[in-house]
């Protein structure tokens, strides 16, 4: 009994052994050290596996979260804090003492931690893998082709010359020449699901140089697929015989075609007949199988069991239900719980005592001639194809930048005996400081919205008569078409003074990693089934119909992160020169008065939406279903009643211009609410606000707009004002920003829960009114500043321009 009381008591016993690639550890557990001590008061947890493993990945995590919080200005992002934590946790840093190692980290919690990591990897390998969509190989274009093979080849040669020369200077070590030729590849290769999750943290997804970057990488990750099998096959013949090289690749291309030809139409005939619920449950249960067979197959055939799980990635549709699906029951727990062992593994395996000599010099010279050779071959490449010099310099550090592909590649290396212990510690810390060094130089060069500033802006006042307006409506689903259709109307198009109308529909970038703007037929021209876009483009089809000659209507779609999907906005904004973009609030309201739903997102899209615009912007709240009077403005016999409510400042003075349009429209009731207040008086703006409405008096002359001037000591007596309309109208016009210091806003400004929409916009957007509101913006905050001389000659061109 006292024998087996101490075996029980025995810890572990240590030792190495010989493996298939290394000197491996021998661990020797007894059950007592694999299972909780549960119910044994007082006992320590760390003499239990499950304990250790609990304890080490909160300390991972905890330990990451503090190193991010320092490094914030270096804009590092997590998995590279996973691998520092790694780092600093490991035996380079704090396992040098003996004592705090072997208690937080002994030899047999490792194998759990690692076994742990490889299982996260694969999972995260397949989420990637299920967002890259196949197409986007047949849509690359040439600039694009030439750029990620320049970016691949130029390093992959430079980085054999240097070893070329190296080694005839002197006779290099005999382990570093036979890894050599793996290194140079490893340095050559810019990953497509690399690129695309720095471009996504980075917020320039959906950019010109995003995109460039996404399809140059594409290129550049086929050349190095080819390359590395071309390479594995070269060393497997070496290493044992070329018949075993043959069949490798033979098993290798016969499982790449069986998933690509017979796993992927089988889960897109499937996906077909999938449906929220139990389907989608069995489905799903069955994926995982098949993913974990394909795992097990890639190890049998030699491969990282992360290559199967990738294939099976790219086989996955991306329609849902089973693409987003995946997306949202994978990617959590793997990116939260999974990767980050992973990558704090990949940092645990550094030892900074290990010396390499001579040697080790001449490898961080061939590792850094890698980088030089990427950044200069994408950079002369960029060039080449006519892209902007400023532009050119961060695609070429974006390409430099490397991430838990490459670092994968590296452990399976290391694990393998490939690369010595050294080498592997030069790979992952060049790696580590090169892109951390990258990413804030890449976010101080390349501003998406510079291009929008430099081209100018254009506005609602330098419209004039006979010329086409334009507008771009953004559109996230159809309940707000009515309300945009019968503002839309209301603006009067005719022959004479026609409007276009750029239709973006704006969708949340999910379960894919490419974002997309694109004209709509484009992208849908596939579809078998209807959308609710496609029922919000027969809406704008019959009114583009109804309008023959007056209006012209074109639709695209933009899929991106809501992160940077002003990028789209702005940028067809920009391209198509228009007047006016037109974004929806982000609260819904229900038919019976409550608030339906409220997206957070769609709020900070708006805000830098308005920050960055090339044009003025609107935000309509959009109270539709509030109202009795939900109706098709073209087609209904009842007065559309709109009342503009003028304050004075630049925003309202650009809302009164909008309104000149609408004058002409026999369906539509104007209202012009000029509220003043005699004792307070700013000169200049009240100047370019009396001329303005002067104009607009004069040139309205006795058609059918009422204007009413109304007097308001302070902010209660300028909601007295829009109170007296409130059951008379069915959308109220007013400027965003107006002067701090007025009395006719105090008292509101500290009540303001939505500063985007400004004081009175805020005020409207939070209370109780039945109406919807349109808040115009003149000039984005951070734009130049109030030119009074360019806004006088707009004024003076606007009273000219006008009949």
């Amino acid at each position: 009994m006292a024998e087996t009381k101490e075996l029980e008591r025995a810890a572990t016993t240590i030792g190495t052994v010989p493996g298939p690639y290394q000197p491996e550890y021998l661990v020797c557990q007894r059950m007592g050290h694999m299972i909780s001590s549960q119910g044994i008061w007082f006992s320590d947890p760390f003499d239990s596996a499950f304990p250790v493993l609990m304890f080490q990945i909160i300390l991972i995590i905890f330990t990451t979260r503090i190193i991010l919080f320092f490094l914030k200005p270096l804009r590092m992002n997590l998995l590279l804090g996973y691998i520092l934590a790694g780092i600093i946790m490991g035996p380079a840093v704090l396992g040098r003492n003996k004592a705090y190692f072997a208690k937080v980290f002994p030899p047999g919690s490792i194998v759990v931690l690692m076994t742990l990591a490889d299982v996260g990897f694969m999972i995260h390998l397949f989420t990637l893998g299920s967002q890259i969509s196949t197409d986007m190989i047949t849509k690359t274009g040439k600039s694009a082709a030439f750029i990620g093979s320049m970016c691949f080849l130029l390093p992959y040669a430079l980085g054999f010359l240097t070893f070329s020369m190296l080694n005839s200077f002197g006779n290099l070590d005999a382990t570093l020449k036979q890894s050599m030729p793996f290194i140079i590849v490893v340095n050559s290769i810019s990953t497509f699901p690399v690129i695309t999750s720095l471009l996504a943290d980075l917020r320039i997804l959906n950019s010109e140089v995003g995109r460039m970057a996404t399809h140059a990488s594409l290129v550049s990750d086929m050349w190095s697929w080819s390359m590395s099998l071309m390479i594995n096959t070269i060393n497997l013949a070496f290493k044992s015989s070329k018949m075993d090289s043959v069949w490798s690749v033979v098993f290798t291309v016969a499982f790449v075609v069986v998933i690509a030809f017979i796993v992927r139409p089988l889960l897109r005939w499937s996906n077909k007949f999938a449906k929220e619920g139990e389907e989608e449950e069995v489905q799903f249960y069955g994926l995982m199988i098949i993913l974990l067979c394909c795992g097990l197959l890639s190890e049998i055939l030699g491969q990282h069991s992360g290559f199967g799980a990738f294939l099976m990635g790219l086989a996955i549709p991306d329609r849902p239900p089973l693409g987003e699906t995946l997306v949202q029951k994978l990617e959590t727990i793997s990116s939260v719980l999974l990767v980050p062992a992973f990558m704090a593994t990949s940092g645990l395996r550094v030892h900074l005592g290990d010396k390499g000599g001579t040697w080790s010099v001449f490898t961080e010279l061939i590792i850094l001639m890698g980088y030089v050779g990427k950044f200069c071959g994408t950079l002369l490449s960029a060039i080449f194809c006519g892209m902007p010099f400023w532009d050119a310099i961060p695609l070429s550090l974006i390409m430099c930048c490397k991430g838990i592909i490459e670092i994968a590649i590296y452990v399976v290396w290391y694990d393998r005996k490939i690369v010595p212990a050294q080498v592997y510690t030069q790979l992952l810390l060049t790696m580590l400081i090169a892109t951390t060094l990258a990413r804030p130089i890449i976010a101080y060069l390349y501003d998406p919205s510079r291009r929008y500033l430099v081209q100018g802006r254009k506005t609602l006042q330098e419209w004039k008569e006979g010329v086409k307006m334009q507008f771009l409506v953004c559109l996230h689903d159809e309940d707000h078409v009515p309300t945009i259709m019968n503002l839309l109307e209301a603006s009067h198009p005719t022959p004479h003074s026609p409007i276009a109308v750029f239709v973006l529909h704006l969708q949340e970038l999910q379960g894919r990693s490419t974002s997309v703007l694109v004209p709509h037929h484009h992208l849908h021209k596939a579809a078998s089934k209807a959308t609710s876009y496609d029922h919000i483009v027969n809406v704008f089809q019959y009114y583009e119909e109804h309008n023959c000659g007056s209006v012209v209507v074109q639709h695209f779609t933009a899929i991106s992160p809501y992160t940077s999907m002003h990028n789209d906005i702005c940028t067809l904004a920009s391209d198509k020169r228009t007047n006016l973009v037109i974004v929806p609030f982000h609260k819904m309201w229900a038919i019976d008065g409550s608030m339906g739903s409220t997206k957070h997102a769609i709020r900070k899209m708006n805000k830098n939406v308005m920050n960055k615009a090339p044009c003025s912007v609107g935000i309509l709240i959009d109270r539709g279903p509030l109202t009795s009077s939900q109706h098709m403005l073209m087609n209904e016999s009842a007065p559309y009643q709109i009342v503009l409510l003028f304050l004075g400042g630049a925003d309202d003075r650009e809302a009164l211009a909008y309104c000149m349009r609408m004058v002409e429209h026999p369906k539509v009731d104007l209202t012009i609410a000029r509220v003043k207040n005699d004792k307070y008086l700013n000169e200049e703006e009240s100047g370019l606000d009396q001329e303005l409405i002067d104009d607009f008096r004069a040139i309205v002359g006795k058609r059918k707009v009422k204007y009413v001037e109304e007097t308001a000591m302070d902010g209660v007596g300028t909601t007295q004002v829009i109170c007296s309309f409130e059951d008379a109208i069915d959308m109220l016009i007013v400027g965003k920003h107006h002067d701090p210091s007025s009395p006719l806003i105090s008292g509101l400004t500290e009540w303001n829960e939505y500063p985007e929409l400004g004081v009175i916009g805020g005020m409207l957007a939070t209370s109780d009114f039945q109406f919807s509101v349109l808040v115009v913006q003149r000039e984005p905050v951070g734009s130049e500043p109030f030119n009074l001389s360019s806004e006088m000659s707009r004024s003076q061109s606007l009273s000219r321009s006008s009949p």
